[in-house]
């Protein structure tokens, strides 16, 4: 057996021990790269006791549904959409460093409510969470799970042996470009509204289709103070784009300029301070 299909193994033997056969097991599902080999494993294990749950709210783009979609029923897992308001909490409108918190409270309260709707029984809840996100100061997400007694059976991995594992379990967006909600494209202290949470969707929309760019490729438009458009390639995308081509059609949706640099993941995100920790 190959080092990759023993860690495939152990993972599973994870899900398995955290997991529950007498109740059901929900899945924090995004589409994502992480959280879909989270939801394959645990389809895998619990066949008829998986669940993945997916919350819809202005911070998630159509793109994202789709992708969701897709990837669910390559799984086979049954996907379940929920709502949840973050946009109506003050706190996440701020966007001053706990908007990450609030929304992702909301959405475990969300799944523990689908529980409450359906025969008693335990459940569990597991999300995507990977070795490389416990090192990330801005996920304040992280709290959220806790509070919640979410399980992570991806927490000793990095995202580098997600994507490995995917592979081996045959997961089509094994190589996609991470894409987090819509939120984390705004400089923090910008207000999460769905003003510009639609602006950002629909901007990010424009630049995809412009540029032609593919799933595997990382960029964002990040909403910036004084509503300036930042767009943001991997450094071999950069090299070949000219912001002009995309410019009018996105001062058209109500920014004031556009300019281009590198991807940097967390690059508007709020990192708190020595003294904040």
């Amino acid at each position: 057996m190959s080092d990759t299909a023993a860690q495939y193994q152990a993972l599973l033997s994870r899900i398995a021990a955290d997991g529950t056969s007498e109740g059901d097991n929900y899945v924090a599902f995004s589409g994502g790269v992480d959280s879909a080999l989270v939801a394959h494993g645990v389809h895998r294990v619990f066949p008829g006791r998986a669940l993945a749950v997916m919350a819809l709210s202005p911070s998630v783009s159509r793109e994202m549904r789709a992708s969701a979609e897709a990837v669910a029923a390559h799984i086979a897992i049954p996907l379940r959409f929920v709502q949840t308001y973050e946009t109506e909490n003050p706190v996440y409108v701020a966007n001053e460093g706990l908007s990450c918190y609030v929304c992702k409270s909301g959405i475990y309260d969300a799944m523990k409510a689908i529980r409450e709707l359906l025969p008693a029984g335990e459940v569990r809840l597991f999300n995507g969470t990977n070795a490389d996100d416990l090192s990330d100061p801005t996920r304040v997400g992280l709290l959220a799970a806790r509070e919640h007694g979410v399980l992570s059976p991806l927490d000793y991995l990095r995202k580098e042996d997600v994507r490995r594992l995917s592979r081996h379990a045959g997961l089509p967006n094994w190589n996609h470009a991470a894409s987090p909600c819509l939120r984390s494209r705004l400089h923090s202290g910008v207000p999460a509204s769905d003003v510009h949470l639609h602006r950002v969707e629909s901007a990010e929309r424009i630049v995809r289709s412009t540029y032609g760019l593919s799933p595997a490729c990382n960029f964002r438009v990040r909403h910036l103070p004084g509503d300036l458009a930042m767009l943001e390639f991997d450094a071999e995308t950069l090299a070949t784009v000219d912001p002009a081509l995309c410019r009018d059609a996105l001062i058209g949706l109500g920014y004031a300029d556009v300019q281009i640099r590198v991807f940097r993941s967390g690059a508007v995100a709020f990192t708190p301070s020595a003294s904040d920790s």
